[in-house]
């Protein structure tokens, strides 16, 4: 699968760069922290409506943290 563009976001960097990977080079596969993900969505650089797989890595220590929970339920509304 050659083709196959993968793009990975995370908090610390400012988010335009994130939004011009998404407008230029838009990926088939988003790796991110859940902050980042859902900024990304609420600015609509990223489109979470045809979302076909919501994979939460350590699961148990995202759901840990109100904030991540909270996070992680408002971006899967969002799909």
């Amino acid at each position: 699968m050659p083709a196959v563009k993968v793009s990975v976001f995370f908090g610390g960097l400012p988010t335009k760069n994130d939004e011009d990977v998404l407008k230029k080079n838009c990926p088939h596969i988003v790796v991110g922290t859940p902050g980042r993900i859902l900024a990304l969505a609420k600015s609509k650089a990223l489109n979470l409506r045809y979302v076909k797989h919501f994979i939460i890595d350590e699961c148990d220590k995202v759901l840990e943290s109100i904030d991540m929970r909270r996070d992680v339920q408002e971006i899967f509304k969002m799909t």
